[in-house]
């Protein structure tokens, strides 16, 4: 962004110096897409650093105007669209040294004519007082509270006493905003640009005698609201975009005057789509004047594909030296955007981040902690720093225990930033454990979730959340060539998964019966048991999640004989990918058993059961993020596939494949190959 803002902007980031512009006669939206966590506002906090005070510049938070328009009174002098409006103004218009003050003359008069109020209602009068007096000091018409005189909060006032009529009836809404413009335009507006602006306004409401019935009309329809307020919302819109047309005129075109800029943080609100869609609808339209000049920067949760369809998508590297945008469609508003995708960190990010550590760290730690985060930046920013602050050694096993800056370990710390409502994250924690939307389903119905059990919406408002958070599409892909595991799961987004199965083992450890680890669990395979054949693979993981790991290798063994090689290949990673249970509950041995050292306990087993035994708690422990892809244990790997190979009544050749193939991705954390029936006949699954 440092490459591609400067060349929208038309100034260096760091120093007074002009840089080429991109797009003189036509500007994208450039909208930056990405999950909870990933920097989206971390790089317009950047932007806004780098150039508040430098050039005009206009920021917007559109989640706050969503929740403060839904919380706040159901005022009709007020929409989404002109709290933004406002906001932008308050921020492009004060003066900024070197530049040209931007005037807001077509937009402050509809501003103030749809913030009038019914005669009568104070919360209305209250809204338009703070309004305009913020509009007045920000523009620079008034001085700001304090001052000597016409402070912007006693402007409201001089309109009442216009309005002292006794014959007028009280309720009236023409009467106030009549009263509010021709205030405005008698105090504020004069001589030339005066005409203009109510040229502006009679031009686009056919009928009026003049403009001061034109911005009659508009406030009157803005309070009736639908579709009528729609229209007024796109006056505004095409009056603010037509100010900023005009302040940017031929000689700042042709000196290469810096842009304004303006920031939208979480743009896929209802109020930022509103906006955002309001003001591409305005640049597809041709028309005479010239393309306003304002270079905005959005952010997104989640893609944006199908809202803006015709959208030029870049990788984020590629914006360094080009945008490489072109309107591709030129009557299609959603031509007009720029997308591209904020990407995960890699592990050299990772390791500059843990440079500052002051004592030696383990050689496996940046890996187990790129495991654990897929590069999510918040997440790998949160683990490395209470790294760094660790005053005793860190094991990679214990990295969501570290304490952060509040002392309280750093896997609750980030839940509550990326999940941020309680009873939310009470309710998925369980249901991270689930497979899929029927296995979640279960753990409601039994009402295991919490005192009194989960509210019978529980469910589709957990599964709706998912959904609109984007965490759905999070579907886990390899990463840098990284294995996600061999199941998404009903939590899909691995990242989020690893942090709500770490807090369902520390709440589960403090629960009552019925919603114990085990309890979870059990209630799991026994739903898996009854969905019949098929299923077994789950079964056995969430029994081998208990921590009984006996029966789960009996199981194997018996399977090792009867079902073809393939599929008892493809159903060991997935047995072995069962989370570990509570570590209060139960003792890791899971790299000595691999090793054999427990071999003498299983005297009576023959050798395939105790190969069985020896290869499952291999991959079982190299299945978890923090574990060491050691060499002893990926070359046990490949021998015991190799001895079973042997030993395979029809599995000989594939189970000989995957002693072959099965350590290097192990080692490698990538997927592993599996082999169906057609193994032989074409490229391996999971290999190019």
């Amino acid at each position: 962004m440092r490459g591609l803002v400067p060349r929208l902007v038309g100034m260096a980031p760091d120093r007074r110096e002009l840089v080429p512009q991109e797009h003189r006669d036509d500007l994208p939206v450039t909208l930056l897409c990405g999950s909870h966590g990933m920097g989206r506002t971390a790089v317009l906090d950047a932007l806004d650093d780098s150039y508040r005070g430098r050039i005009p510049l206009g920021r917007v938070d559109a989640a706050q105007v969503e929740r403060a328009h839904r919380s706040g009174p159901a005022a009709a002098n007020t929409s989404a669209v002109v709290e933004i409006l406002e906001q932008l103004v308050c921020g492009l218009a004060p003066a900024v040294p070197g530049a040209a003050r931007l005037r807001f003359s077509r937009l402050l008069p509809g501003l103030f004519a749809v913030s009038s109020w019914h005669r009568g209602d104070q919360e209305q009068q209250a809204l338009a007082r703070n309004r305009i007096g913020r509009l007045l000091v920000a523009c620079g018409l008034t001085k700001a509270a304090g001052g000597t005189e016409g402070e912007g909060t006693d402007w409201t006032y001089d309109v009442s006493e216009r309005l002292a009529d006794p014959d007028r009836r009280q309720h009236d809404l023409a009467p106030v905003t009549e009263a509010v413009v021709q205030q405005y335009f008698g105090r504020h507006a004069r001589g030339r640009a005066e005409k203009s602006v109510q040229r502006w306004y009679r031009s686009r409401s056919s009928g009026s005698e003049d403009a001061v019935d034109a911005l009659i009309r508009l406030s009157l329809r803005f309070h009736q609201g639908g579709d009528f307020r729609d229209a007024v919302e796109r006056t505004l819109t095409a009056a603010f975009l037509e100010d900023l047309a005009d302040a940017y005129g031929r000689w700042q075109r042709v000196n290469r005057a810096p842009r304004p800029l303006a920031l939208i943080d979480n743009a896929h609100t209802a109020a930022g789509r509103r906006f955002v869609g309001l003001l591409l609808d305005h640049r597809s339209v041709p028309g005479p004047g010239v393309q306003d000049p304002l270079v905005v920067v959005a952010t997104r949760l989640g893609s944006g594909e199908a809202l803006y369809p015709d959208a030029t998508v870049r990788d984020l590297p590629a914006l360094i030296h080009e945008s490489g945008w072109a309107r591709t469609v030129a009557s299609s508003p959603s031509a007009g955007v720029l997308t591209a995708a904020l990407s995960p960190l890699g592990r050299g990010d990772l390791l500059l981040m843990l440079d500052e550590a002051r004592g030696p760290l383990p050689r496996h730690l940046p890996s187990a902690l790129y495991s654990l985060t897929r590069g999510h930046p918040q997440g790998s920013r949160v683990l490395c720093e209470a790294v760094v602050r660790a005053q005793d050694p860190v094991a990679p096993e214990s990295l969501l225990d570290l304490p952060v800056a509040e002392g309280r370990p750093a896997g609750e710390v980030l839940l509550e930033r990326l999940v941020p409502q309680p009873q939310l994250r009470a309710h998925l924690a369980p249901l991270a454990l689930a497979r899929d939307r029927a296995a979640a389903q279960v753990l409601t119905t039994a009402a295991v979730l919490a005192d009194g059990g989960l509210p019978g919406a529980g469910l589709p408002t957990a599964a709706r959340y998912l959904v609109e958070e984007h965490w759905a599409d999070g579907a886990p892909e390899a990463v840098d060539g990284e294995a996600p595991g061999p199941d998404a799961g009903f939590v899909a987004d691995p990242f989020l998964r690893a942090l709500l199965v770490h807090e369902a083992r520390r709440t589960c450890a403090e629960a009552g019966p019925g919603r114990r680890w085990a309890d979870l669990h059990g209630l799991l395979r026994q739903h898996h048991e009854e969905r019949g054949a098929g299923h077994e693979p789950d079964v056995l993981r969430h029994e081998l999640a208990i921590g009984d790991a006996e029966p789960v290798v009996g199981k194997l063994t018996d399977y090792f004989g009867s079902w073809p090689a393939g599929r008892w290949l493809e159903a060991l990673p997935h047995v072995a990918s069962a989370p570990h249970p509570p570590r209060s509950e139960w003792a890791d041995h899971r790299a000595e058993i691999a090793r054999g050292a427990h071999d003498h306990l299983y005297e009576d087993a023959d050798d395939i059961h105790r190969s069985v035994n020896r290869l499952l708690h291999a991959l079982w422990y190299l299945s978890e993020t923090y574990a060491e892809p050691m060499d002893d244990l990926c070359e046990d790997i490949g021998a015991e596939l190799a001895f079973l190979s042997m030993r395979h009544p029809s599995g000989r050749v594939v189970l000989n494949e995957a002693a072959r193939s099965w350590p290097a991705a192990v080692r490698e954390r990538r997927p592993w190959p599996t082999y169906g029936p057609d193994y032989g006949r074409g490229p391996l699954r999971g290999e190019e």
